[in-house]
């Protein structure tokens, strides 16, 4: 994994030589649809109040590398430990991972919890996917079978949640690879902030049960104080 340039951007004429004051450098599982959320959430800041001094920092696959939690948390320490520009009581490391029980079994998922402890990490989890985090911006999921949103079935090549993001609240249109934040999801950031404190936010809950904590990353985001 590389660590690449901040999210945005960042300065005022006013701050032009002010320091972050807080960082946030972020490993994810997928290598688009999070990555894309993250950079339209930080081109947004100016409409959603984010602080000028708050930086989002992705920390990117290398071509080839294995995308599973485990090798993401100990790639993303291997960056940060040669990271000039990181500093452990101010910044934040998220581990930002999907709950896939086929791919990740309960025992790597406990280890990933305990590395991400170790090492003071943040490990943010959707399960089943991070299409639970969007689906959040539009709905609770009161009305929906949850048990049927977490097995996640597939029909053709789309999972079940996909199929109901799609269908339900994007007219038909959705694609992983090409995330529209500004039209799509920027309008309701605060709504899936809300909405998915209704259901688990504990990490280890979210081992079994749908939910997502991403909203607790967002919303410290959106909290962080200016100057």
């Amino acid at each position: 994994m590389r660590l690449e340039q901040p999210y945005g951007k960042r300065f005022n004429e006013i701050l032009a030589n002010t320091e972050p004051k807080h960082k946030y450098f972020i490993a994810c599982e997928g290598k688009k649809t999070e990555y894309k959320y993250f950079r339209g959430l930080i081109e947004a800041r100016d409409e959603l109040g984010i602080s000028p001094l708050i930086e989002v920092l992705p920390i990117r696959h290398s071509t080839g590398t294995n995308s599973h939690p485990l090798t993401i948390i100990n790639e993303a320490k291997d960056v940060i430990e040669q990271c000039d520009s990181y500093f452990p009581d101010l910044d934040s490391v998220c581990i930002i991972v999907d709950r896939d029980r086929n791919s990740f079994t309960s025992a790597q998922f406990d280890e990933a919890i305990s590395l991400c402890r170790r090492n003071d990490f943040k490990f943010i989890v959707s399960n089943p996917c991070i299409e639970i985090w969007l689906l959040f911006h539009y709905s609770d999921l009161a009305t929906y079978d949850i048990q049927e949103l977490l097995d996640n079935k597939k029909t053709g090549e789309r999972t079940k949640t996909e199929i109901t993001l799609k269908n339900d609240f994007l007219q038909g249109s959705y694609n992983k690879s090409r995330l529209h934040f500004e039209r799509d999801f920027l309008p309701y950031v605060r709504n899936a902030v809300e909405n998915s404190k209704k259901h688990v936010l504990i990490i280890d809950a979210l081992k079994t049960k749908l939910g997502t904590n991403l909203g607790l990353l967002v919303e410290d985001i959106l909290n962080q104080e200016g100057i």
